[in-house]
């Protein structure tokens, strides 16, 4: 009996202690431990692309009148007959009338309208046949080489775009739009200096057009001059506030900065301005959480949710699990309920292995809300996904030592102790097993695992010495 008096409070204590050294067990954690950031993830980007450009192809709807290329006497009737459509804009009525012409048989001029008009009804094919069939007879036209940069833009193939186009610079179409299409192709390659400086020539010739003005701003800022682009983003802003591709690129401007505050406070315009752009309501609730405002965070994260495309919902669950996991950790139970009511429809998209990671957080909420039938129906369903969950195995092992149910407890902690992101975890869920069976040679053996491969946790120092003193005393 006095050895139990003297055993008792001991045991409370080294229980205790024991208790505040197991992090990763219980409801009110995961085994993704609190982190000083709540999303580990690459550096946060606004994604900014180049304005949508609109590029005007002159058609040649004076056939009768002197031009670059004249047509044959022969065709004088077929160009009276489409002269008033083409100054009405049918194209598509011209198209059906060339449908009856052999391309063989039609002069350069008349090959070179066919190819203008099929471009402009986006009927490539036969568009980039008709233009190389003026450039077999006459290979320096330039309005057949700018046609074909126009048709090949518009099929994203950037090289052979160049290729005309720039031939069709050298051949003296030095215009403010040939600069600004190179500009664009220097974009799309990555190539960000050469088109600053292709943009700065196009607005040496039409200065005031916006859609340069923004193409520049995007390459210097995919440039990282800055300063320059920060001078340029000004006046852009003063003249036109209400646009929300400004904003965007401003909060970019002060991402690269490293002003996440300032970032926010520019993605918050964009949001007011385009409220319904998943991408931007992602990355503001990512900097909010890391900026400390976490309601904001899940408020931005369940409109993604709600407004995210096909394209973008992948991205918008994915971040949604790295938050719930970071609510979890911070035991945010409300927060964490709130996003999963949100987030369930889309789950069916994750892979599985996500998809049982949902289950876990899920399964935490039951398991704080005092919920323990749920929680394990969510926790058994994770671990016939993902067998080797650790997480699921960990809260599994807890909901069996509160209910008691120490073998089946053990019997998950040992699974877990298989994976070495949760070994240290297992162990001390064996070693308070054991504890709380009176088995402390067992619970010594448990810590002193622990401790081999984790020496920095000091604090498993003084258990193993309370445990040494009662298991001498017990020997």
């Amino acid at each position: 009996m006095n050895i139990f008096k003297t055993l008792k409070p001991l045991t409370r204590a080294v229980i205790t202690t024991l208790m505040c050294s197991l992090p990763l067990l219980g409801v009110s954690s995961v085994h993704a431990s609190a982190a000083s950031t709540p999303l580990k993830s690459a550096p946060l980007k606004v994604t900014l692309s180049p304005s949508d450009p609109t590029w005007q192809l002159a058609i040649n709807n004076k056939l009768l009148g002197p031009t670059e290329v004249l047509i044959e006497p022969t065709e004088r009737g077929f160009a009276r007959q489409v002269q008033p459509l083409l100054q009405a804009g049918n194209y598509s009525e011209v198209a059906a009338l060339f449908k009856g012409r052999d391309i063989s048989q039609d002069s350069t001029a008349l090959n070179l309208l066919r190819a203008q008009v099929l471009l402009s009804t986006k009927d490539f094919n036969n568009a980039e046949l008709a233009y190389l069939a003026c450039l077999k007879a006459s290979p320096d036209l330039v309005k057949a080489h700018q046609g074909l940069s126009l048709l090949y833009m518009q099929q994203a193939k950037y090289d052979k775009a160049q290729t005309h186009l720039v031939h069709s610079i050298e051949l003296g179409q030095a215009d403010a739009q040939s600069y600004a299409q190179l500009a664009y192709i220097h974009v799309q390659h990555s190539q960000p200096w050469s088109a600053v400086a292709a943009y700065r020539q196009a607005l040496m010739l039409a200065p005031q057009t916006a859609q340069y003005q923004q193409g520049l701003l995007f390459a210097l800022i995919e440039s990282g001059d800055l300063s320059q682009a920060n001078a340029l983003l000004k006046e852009l802003l003063n003249k036109t506030p209400d646009k929300a591709e400004l904003w965007l690129q401003r909060a970019q401007i002060a991402l690269q900065l490293d002003q996440k505050k300032q970032a926010l406070a520019a993605i918050e315009v964009a949001l007011k301005l385009n409220p319904k752009d998943a991408s931007n309501q992602l990355l503001a609730a990512q900097l909010h959480l890391t900026e400390g405002s976490t309601e904001r965070a899940v408020s931005l994260l369940k409109q993604g949710l709600k407004h995210a495309t096909k394209q973008q919902q992948v991205e918008v669950i994915n971040t949604t699990m790295q938050t719930l996991g970071w609510l979890v950790s911070q035991q945010k139970w409300d927060l964490a309920k709130d996003l999963i009511g949100s987030a369930k429809r889309l789950t069916k998209q994750l892979p599985r292995d996500e998809q049982a990671q949902f289950s876990v957080y899920n399964a935490q909420i039951a398991m704080q809300q005092g919920n323990t039938k749920r929680a394990l129906k969510s926790l058994n369903n994770a671990l016939k996904i993902n067998p080797n969950l650790g997480d699921a195995l960990l809260s599994l092992a807890s909901i069996y030592r509160s209910k008691g149910q120490l073998t089946q407890a053990k019997l998950m902690y040992v699974r877990a102790q298989a994976l070495p992101d949760y070994q240290l975890s297992a162990w001390l869920g064996l070693s308070q097993i054991a504890i709380d069976s009176k088995d402390y040679p067992s619970a010594l053996k448990q810590l002193r695992k622990a401790l081999q491969a984790n020496p920095q946790r000091q604090d498993l120092i003084t258990n193993i010495r309370a445990l040494e003193n009662i298991v001498r005393q017990e020997g």
